[in-house]
């Protein structure tokens, strides 16, 4: 007999394939009867038949139940519970069929976009998940990723493994990156898979101190700041301010800054 609590439990796992909580109910349901008729389901949950045979309908579209025959009794089978591996690969192969059409698409959707008219398009991220959503925008780049920071501040927030997934992820999207730090240890260990990452590190003196930084890629620049504990991001998307940063600016400090 199911605890309120493993009931609970059950419903909110199956609400992440869909499942209302009658639907899990009647799932459930329909494991303990085995074989039955929509209105013996019925009966059982003390529900509206018709609410009943809705939601079944729902089940059956979804995979968690089907219908057989006895007679002239239509029945109503439950899945085994192994189903939901099932509808995970399921899920999985869908996902890999969307990835496989995106870039298409995307670049469809680009075409048609209307095309940046003087006013730049600002967004502020906030905190540590606002930071990674930056970085992952940050993985559209067309060439070229340039990055100015004081990467202790963001190599201490993030989780390493995190980190270091990204830098694979970028690299195996043939983004090259030059990047701009202080001294410091992070820099002397990236640098040892500078050819992996496909990156270029270059150092300002150790005498300079500096809260913010920004990443520029495409039409975008990313302005980060580290005040008083807290971290925010803004990305400013404009031909013409990216443009400044990324071939006056950051050229300007990775002509004085030295290899590692």
């Amino acid at each position: 007999m199911l605890q309120a609590a493993d009931l609970a439990r059950i419903k909110a796992q199956l609400k992440q394939f869909g499942c209302s909580d009658r639907e899990a109910q009647i799932y459930v349901k329909c494991l303990q009867m085995g074989p039955a008729t929509v209105q013996e389901i019925s009966r059982k949950l003390r529900q509206n038949r018709v609410t009943v045979h809705s939601a079944i309908e729902q089940l059956i579209e979804k995979g968690f139940v089907t219908e057989s025959r006895r007679g002239k009794k239509r029945l109503i089978v439950a899945e085994e519970p192994d189903v939901l591996y099932k509808l995970i690969q399921q899920k999985k192969n869908e996902l890999t069929l969307i990835e496989a059409n995106v870039d298409f698409a995307v670049k469809l959707l680009q075409s048609v976009r209307a095309e940046e008219i003087g006013k730049p398009t600002v967004k502020l991220y906030e905190d540590v998940e606002g930071f990674k959503r930056m970085l992952e925008e940050s993985l559209t780049a067309k060439g070229e990723l340039l990055v100015f920071t004081y990467v202790d501040l963001f190599s201490q927030l993030l989780d390493p493994d995190y980190l270091e997934d990204y830098f694979v992820r970028r690299a195996a999207k043939g983004i090259h990156t030059r990047l701009i730090f202080p001294p410091c240890d992070f820099a002397y260990r990236v640098n040892k898979k500078a050819k992996q990452y496909k990156i270029r590190i270059r150092l300002l003196p150790a005498n300079l101190k500096w809260r913010s930084g920004f990443f520029a890629w495409n039409d975008s620049v990313s302005l980060k700041s580290f005040t008083e504990g807290r971290l925010t991001t803004t990305i400013i998307e404009n031909r013409d301010i990216a443009h400044f940063m990324r071939n006056i600016v950051f050229e300007l400090i990775w002509n004085i800054a030295e290899p590692v």
